[in-house]
């Protein structure tokens, strides 16, 4: 059996200001569904985290009904639970309803001791556990178990319940949405974890042939037989968040073949001076991008002048700043003048001068500045 494992859409995301609607838009009509007519998986796994947001926006909601109509058109099995950014309740009222066309949505823990059994087309099977995001609480009243002190232990708790649904005769596949013990994570994801209070050890899936999980937004093994599948599109700059691809899982001899997403705008960290940035080639102009500028001076509006090359800019920052006013005596004093208000205008005027426009202020300037300090004061009373 052919598994096309995926999760963490964030349908609706913003970064920064931009809209991701129509990025996501792209990796559905073009990578997503494109997969499965070249690949022809035996079923999808989509592992929470579908919205972004409990509330979901209308267009990503839409979105969503349109990808399962397709999935749905195509004859092809869906699994799916509810992440963390997921709102179970809004995911329930038509689950039912969607199930004849093979579509799955678990986002109650009672789903979970209800496994899904999906044969393929060469009519091998395999069970499918659906374990959506739960907090603790839910936990302890769904096992009637108040000792249960973290995840890792309701982990347990709850398969200790599904022992005996465990079928004999085909693979037993977990998915479920999770922090697990030693995975790197990105700044993109909400923090599920404190420490390690909250995360779950990968020797509690023991039980499982496999378990696809969600959460973590870069592919990574998470122990012997775990696997996330990491988000399709990059989310943040961070470094940590690459190698966007979905999971193609064979069942047969446990064989998992990464297919890369190429998205419609990659995100990029450009560092350089602000004439260097200005060369980057025109190819990565249409990108995401973060711009640290590495110049010495400050640089007079650098964001409208760069989105001019780079429309889609996101993020920007300069060296001046980190380096000079970070680190410098002098303006350390001008913070605390300016955090006790014992700082006169005339400083701030100085200040000012140094900073942006790299000069020292004349004596005219000086006198000129105070008649205009003097004016606006007549005009005040």
């Amino acid at each position: 059996m052919k598994i096309l494992h995926t999760s963490d859409w964030h349908l609706g995301k913003f970064v920064s200001v931009q809209s991701m609607i129509d990025d996501q838009r792209y990796f559905i009509e073009n990578v997503f569904l494109t997969a499965l007519d070249e690949y022809a998986p035996d079923v999808i796994v989509l592992a929470g985290d579908i919205y972004d947001r409990s509330i979901a926006p209308v267009t990503a909601i839409a979105l969503f009904e349109d990808t399962l109509y397709a999935v749905a058109q195509r004859g092809i099995p869906l699994v799916a639970i509810s992440g963390n950014h997921d709102s179970a309740d809004r995911l329930l009222p038509a689950s039912k309803l969607m199930r004849p066309a093979g579509i799955h949505l678990a986002s109650t823990l009672e789903d979970f001791l209800h496994p899904v059994d999906i044969t393929g087309k060469d009519g091998s099977s395999a069970r499918f556990f659906l374990l959506p995001y739960f907090d603790l609480p839910t936990a302890k009243y769904f096992t009637h178990n108040e000792d249960l002190k973290c995840p890792d232990d309701a982990y347990a708790a709850l398969f200790e319940m599904a022992q005996e649904k465990l079928a004999s005769d085909r693979p037993n596949i977990l998915v479920t949405h999770c922090t697990v013990a030693g995975a790197v994570t990105c700044d993109s994801e909400s923090s599920l974890s404190i420490g390690g209070v909250q995360q779950v050890s990968s020797d509690r899936f023991a039980s499982f042939d496999f378990t696809c999980l969600g959460h973590i937004h870069s592919p990574q093994k998470a122990g012997k037989t775990a696997m996330y599948s990491g988000s399709p599109l990059r989310y943040s700059f961070d470094p940590n968040e690459r190698d966007k691809c979905m999971l193609l899982i064979n069942t047969d001899d446990s064989n998992v073949t990464r297919i890369p997403i190429h998205p419609r705008r990659e995100m990029r960290v450009l560092r350089g001076t602000f004439e260097e940035l200005l060369d980057v080639p025109d190819s990565c102009s249409e990108d995401y991008i973060s711009a640290l500028i590495t110049d010495e001076r400050l640089i007079f509006e650098p964001m409208a002048r760069l989105r001019q090359k780079y429309p889609n800019i996101l993020a920007l920052s300069q060296n001046y700043f980190h380096q000079t006013l970070s680190h410098d005596g002098d303006h350390d004093t001008l913070r605390e003048k300016m955090a006790s208000h014992t700082i006169t205008d005339e400083e701030i005027m100085t200040s000012f001068l140094r900073d942006v426009c790299q000069a020292e202020p004349l004596p005219e300037d000086i006198d000129f500045f105070a008649k205009i300090n003097t004016a606006i004061g007549e005009d005040d009373q």
